[in-house]
């Protein structure tokens, strides 16, 4: 699309290159400044009121340093996905419950590694958050080697911005390549990127995280991982500004849902400033998935509740039976040490806790076996 075809409202313009025109953005802030539609504010506080009761459900329950690492190996999972991974959340817990000594194989494979550094990343920049660091251009380089590591691609550049150009397939069939800005304007865009960040930005935070988003993902400043370094930016700056007091919120799955119209509204702000069906999009996302939110953890406390009342005695199996959504992932070797029981009376609870169909084998393995919680595994995908 020649540059003279933009609008004025485009927030910038595509530059002449062979053999496609690559797009230029303007830097942040966004000029003029943007009128928001009074369907937006209605979303922002619809969203924001969704995401205060998941604060609120979240302090009634005795399971959410679980839930807590749960959710954030589920948008491990569905941000690998959107990057075309074939990743289960179930594979993820599996890696974290299975003992050094019983693997059988050093290497892992690379779809799952993409999500166990998305988890590394993710986990560590909110513990950055926490401790009070900034987001800034070397922190967001730091996250991206964690997400490449062991899983780059001939020619990546890991942990700093690209030195070439990159052409984004269109998921519509005929539309050509998004060609984004060259490496040349990277280091200026980004740095106001990180600037925009740390003053604060200029609206509601929930507008200002899918403005940091597009950005991000328009620039597209590193040569791979930019969609997955993207959606980790969303919650770092949410959690950054204190919004999420528990960051129990992950947009990923809802993206992965509408995979399509997810990069279709992004390329409609570039190409015709439509900010508002971006932000509409955009702010669903995040209410849809508070909401799920609520829903899973409503779910989950009534669960534990329906084991505490069916096994309120005092053997090794009701008392493992009420601690499965702290446990949901384990080997009969976990519940020696869990319980600090014997193998005969781990291998014991097992069976009972499979025969009332709470517990269910995962492996088909002999030797090595690994159990989930059926339950709760439902709940939680």
């Amino acid at each position: 699309m020649p540059t003279k075809e933009l609008p004025e409202s485009a927030p910038g313009k595509y530059v002449p290159y062979h053999p496609y025109p690559y797009y230029s953005p303007e830097s942040l802030p966004v000029e003029p400044k943007l009128e928001l539609a009074e369907q937006t504010y209605d979303l922002v506080a619809d969203a924001a009121y969704q995401i205060g009761r998941v604060d609120g459900i979240i302090s009634t329950i005795d399971f959410s340093a679980v839930l807590y690492t749960s959710l954030i190996r589920i948008e491990a999972v569905e941000s690998a996905r959107i990057e075309g991974a074939e990743v289960a959340y179930e594979d993820v817990e599996a890696y974290h419950t299975r003992h050094p000594a019983d693997e059988t194989e050093s290497r892992i494979e690379k779809d799952l590694q993409e999500a166990l550094n998305y988890e590394t990343a993710l986990t560590y920049g909110l513990e950055r958050i926490e401790s009070g660091a900034s987001i800034t251009l070397s922190l967001i380089k730091e996250l991206h080697s964690m997400l490449l590591e062991d899983v780059r691609n001939e020619g990546d550049i890991v942990g700093e911005f690209r030195d070439h150009m990159v052409h984004l397939t269109s998921p519509q069939p005929g539309q050509r390549p998004f060609v984004p800005p060259t490496p040349e304007a990277l280091d200026g865009l980004m740095q106001s990127l990180a600037s925009y960040i740390q003053l604060g930005g200029q609206y509601h935070p929930l507008v200002d995280a899918a403005i940091i988003h597009y950005f991000f993902e328009t620039v597209h400043p590193f040569s791979d991982g930019n969609g997955r370094l993207g959606r980790l930016l969303i919650i770092l700056f949410l959690a950054s500004k204190g919004y999420l007091e528990s960051p129990y919120i992950y947009p990923s799955a809802y993206f992965n849902r509408h995979k399509v119209e997810y990069v279709e509204r992004m390329r409609a702000v570039s190409e015709e400033g439509a900010w508002d069906e971006w932000l509409t999009f955009f702010l669903e996302g995040l209410r849809s998935q508070a909401t799920t939110s609520y829903d899973r953890t409503h779910q989950l406390r009534e669960l534990q509740t329906r084991y505490e009342q069916e096994y309120p005695g005092a053997t090794s199996t009701d008392r493992f039976a009420r601690q499965l959504l702290q446990y949901p992932y384990f080997t009969t070797l976990d519940l020696v040490e869990y319980l600090d029981v014997s193998r005969r009376t781990a291998y014991k609870v097992v069976d009972d806790l499979e025969a009332d169909g709470l517990v269910a084998e995962v492996t088909g393995k002999e030797r090595g076996k690994e159990y989930k919680a059926v339950d709760v595994f439902e709940i939680l995908e």
